[in-house]
Order: structure tokens, then sequence, then C-alpha cells
């Protein structure tokens, strides 16, 4: 049983990473072709996604999806995760997006498993493994060929789009660490359907959502469908179900197969030309996973 339990924690890590790298280039798209803004997409997204997943909590806990704010430690340990974790991280992520583009802003924010393994090995009083730390370097370095080619004169450095890279990798180590005291007592679904409304919510302060901006046609609501859906409302649900199970650690690393669907997508819809050095990092970021799974 506990086997089959870390197999579908390792699935749900990786499939949350799939959806991820999905959203990434659907959130290009959106910001280069139909002129959004980074600031009003994670707004939008996160509203709407918070919104529906407390639906479902509601339908399925009732009342009980309230006794978060009964606990004051509980309840700081939420606010902290939706502030700093998840409206932090979408925010850094797609403002460097912005600025840069998805890989270089991919290959930052990818340094983050480095923090996590850091953290808790800091927490555990511990070294990594072999196998983990090989995974992290495969992971790592297979980020970077398949956002860069390998070159790295193609990463689109500005010093703001580094600063929003930097606040990426720090949100993302943040939204795996913060909620993992909290998620079991009171449900994946329950945490992350706050986190993303109270986000959602506090970015309104300041983005005003209700204020549309850029091109809309088919191809935006389709893309903007997809980036709630997929890369917001699913991707989340089953990443921070994953970290539960298996432990920010391991899943932050299963997650580095985000580029490799981001790769395949901008392969397959916008018709760029897949290379050895795709064939390359793709090969470390799957020999990354399949470590992972013998560590």
């Amino acid at each position: 049983m506990e086997k089959r339990e870390h197999a579908r924690g390792t699935a749900l890590a990786i499939i949350g990473g799939v959806f991820w790298g999905f959203s990434g280039v659907c959130g290009q798209y959106l910001f280069q072709e139909k002129y959004l803004t980074a600031k009003w997409l994670v707004c939008v997204r996160l509203l709407i996604a918070g919104g529906i997943l407390l639906f479902t909590v509601y339908r399925k806990q009732g009342r009980n999806m309230f006794l978060i704010w009964k606990n004051k430690k509980d309840a700081v340990a939420l606010l902290l995760f939706a502030i700093f974790g998840m409206a932090a991280c979408q925010l850094t992520y797609f403002s460097a997006v912005e600025t840069s583009n998805a890989g270089t802003a991919t290959v930052i924010q990818y340094t983050a498993p480095i923090l996590i393994m850091a953290y808790t090995s800091y927490i555990k009083k511990r070294l990594p493994t072999k196998l983990e730390a090989l995974a992290l370097i495969m992971a790592v370095g297979g980020t970077f060929i398949l956002a860069t080619g390998g070159d790295i004169k193609t990463m689109v450095l500005s010093k703001e789009a580094l600063l929003w890279g930097i606040g990426s990798s720090i949100a993302m180590a943040l939204y795996n660490l913060i909620p993992t005291s909290i998620m079991p007592k009171y449900g994946t679904f329950c945490v992350v359907g706050y986190g993303m409304l109270i986000g959602g919510i506090l970015l309104s302060l300041f983005v005003h959502p209700w204020n549309i901006v850029g091109h809309w046609d088919g191809g935006t609501f389709a893309a903007l469908i997809i980036v709630i859906i997929i890369g917001t409302l699913l991707s989340f649900a089953c990443y921070m179900e994953g970290v539960r199970i298996i432990g920010p650690e391991k899943a932050s690393l299963f997650a580095a197969v985000e580029p490799v669907t981001a790769t395949i997508a901008v392969v397959v819809f916008m018709h760029v030309a897949f290379g050895v050095t795709d064939i390359l990092g793709l090969v470390c970021i799957i020999g990354a996973v399949f470590l992972l799974t013998k560590a």
C-alpha cells in the first residue's frame, strides 16, 4: 500500500509539471500575440481557479472547509502560502516570461529544487543521497539545455527579468515548503483553493482584473481557458497532492518535466525545429525522473 501511494504521489507531481509546461507556452502566446499582461492573467486565473476548487471542496466537505480558520497557527500558514507561495510564484514567473521568454524564466525558476533540497537537508540534518544529488544535477542541467539549446547567449536576461526570475525561484520553494504541515490536516484541495482565491483577491487590490486588457478572439479565450483549467486548477491540485504524499524535495524534481512539455508543445503547435540539444535535455530530465524512482 505504501509503494502504491508513493507511486500515486510521483504520478501526480509529474502530471502537475506536464500541465505547467503546456500552460507556460499558452501564457507566452497570450503575452506576445494577444497583448495580455502577466499581472492581469495571474490575478484572473487565481480568482477563477480558486473559486472553482473551493466550490468542489464545499460540495464534498461542507462547513468543514472552514475549520482551518479556527486554528491560528494553521490560518497564518495558509495566509503565508497564499501570499508568498501561490500569488508570488504565479506573479513572478509570468512577469519573468513577459520580460524575457518562457525558456529563460523556466531556467531561473528551476533553481528552486536546489533551495528545497538544501532546506530539507538542513531540517533533516542529512546530506542528499548520491542518487538525489545526481537527479538534481540532471534535472537542472536538462532544463537549461531544453530552454536555451545549450547556449547561454540565448537567455534574455535584463535586470528586471533576472529579478523576477530569482523571485519565482524563491516563491516556488516557499509554496512547496509552507503548506506541508496543513495539507494533511485539511486536505490538499482545500488548502490550494484558499491559497489561489486569497492570492487572487490580494492581487485584485493592485491589478483591477475588471479592466480588460489585450486583444480578444477565439484564440485568446481558448488559451485563457487552458491556462486557468489545466495550467492552474488541475496542475496545482495534482502537484500539491504529490507534495503531500512524497514531500517537496522529490516533487520539485519530478516537476522538471515542465520544460519537456513546453518543448514538445512549442514543436507541435508553433512548428519550432527539434534538435540534438533538445533530445539531450529530454534524456537528462527523463533520466533524473528515473533516478528519483529508485532513490
